[in-house]
């Protein structure tokens, strides 16, 4: 079982798993002023989503990298949201960028099932995408959906700085230095602007819809039907229940091309404030595992259902790593971007 102690220190600061800050994608050159609430949508233009799947060339995915971001702790307790209000910016949104408005769409699909016929291990991946110039990386997961193209990552992985999205994000499924099955560009990518904007980590996951590679056989192929997808849950994390999570880690002495896997208790939040919809696993990675999926070993007779994710890990906990509660915003996100056909 993991047991985090407490601090008294307002201002100590904590190792996020994130890429490099500045995102160097054109059309998202604007900071994004929008409602903290709202789900947002942005939608690549074909032109990127072609040049996305051409650029990751198997020497470009080898070199990319993931980078460390070191940030203060919640201070007295507050969201961060509440916290970073001055990141708010009065500019124009992105172009391409949409906010979804209206009732949460019910996807056709039930979010419960893995598509049947593949281990989770086909359908787990390495997220690819560019900020401040650099080619980075991170962990992903195709889930279920009624297009059969959607993948599960970070917030961080799609928006790499405040009101910002990445560049030619795309998603290799059962990376292993190469991409077996290709590299599947993104087309839409779905968020939540409270991790957008207001960089809670609440609510830091993230959905895109990828097309299949130019090559791909037989036409008319999609994710799901090709590596698999993970079934998804949203009802939370529960406190000493046994989770598996598993992901590319890039830290020294790992091996970059093959994804671990580790069984731990979930814990709480260790500061004991207002964000306590995050839970840890007893796992030390730092690099690369952002968007790495959990699923519960207490609940699920199917080990192939995602239930969270790791996020991020404070710096005063070396051998931990958290992640947002998978609860109700958390689904609407999913289902907001699942039921895009």
């Amino acid at each position: 079982m993991v047991h985090f102690p407490k601090t008294t220190s307002l201002r100590a600061s904590c190792a996020i798993l994130t890429i490099l800050a500045i995102s160097d994608v054109s059309a998202s050159t604007n900071s994004i002023s929008l409602p903290p609430s709202t789900i947002v949508q942005y939608v690549v233009p074909t032109a990127q989503r072609d040049a996305s799947a051409s650029y990751w060339t198997l020497a470009r995915m080898q070199a990319a990298v993931s980078a460390s971001f070191v940030d203060d702790n919640p201070v007295d307790g507050d969201p961060p949201e509440l916290q970073d209000s001055a990141l708010v910016r009065d500019e124009t949104p992105a172009a391409g960028l949409k906010v979804v408005k209206g009732a949460v769409p019910t996807p056709k699909t039930d979010p419960s099932v893995p598509a049947p016929g593949f281990p989770p291990a086909a359908h787990l991946g390495v997220v690819f995408f560019r900020a401040n110039g650099v080619d980075q990386r991170c962990t992903g997961n195709a889930v279920v959906s009624d297009s059969g193209n959607v993948v599960a990552t970070s917030g961080r992985c799609v928006s790499a700085l405040t009101g910002k999205f990445v560049s030619h994000l795309a998603f290799a499924p059962a990376y292993n230095g190469t991409a077996p099955y290709g590299v599947w560009p993104a087309t839409t990518i779905t968020a939540d602007n409270r991790w957008v904007v207001g960089r809670a980590v609440d609510y830091d996951t993230a959905f895109f819809q990828v097309q299949a590679p130019v090559a791909m056989k037989p036409s008319g192929a999609t994710l799901s039907n090709t590596v698999g997808a993970s079934g998804v849950r949203f009802i939370g994390q529960e406190d000493d229940n046994e989770y598996q999570v598993t992901g590319y880690s890039t830290d020294p002495g790992a091996n970059p091309n093959t994804p671990v896997s580790l069984t731990s208790t979930a814990e709480p939040n260790p500061w004991m404030n207002k964000d306590y919809a995050i839970e840890g696993l007893e796992w030390d990675a730092r690099s690369g595992v952002s968007g790495s999926p959990w699923v519960s070993l207490n609940e699920d007779t199917v080990q192939d259902v995602e239930v969270g994710m790791t996020s991020f890990a404070y710096k005063q906990f070396t051998h931990a790593s958290f992640g947002p509660q998978w609860t109700s915003a958390i689904g609407n996100l999913y289902q907001t971007a699942a039921a895009i056909n």
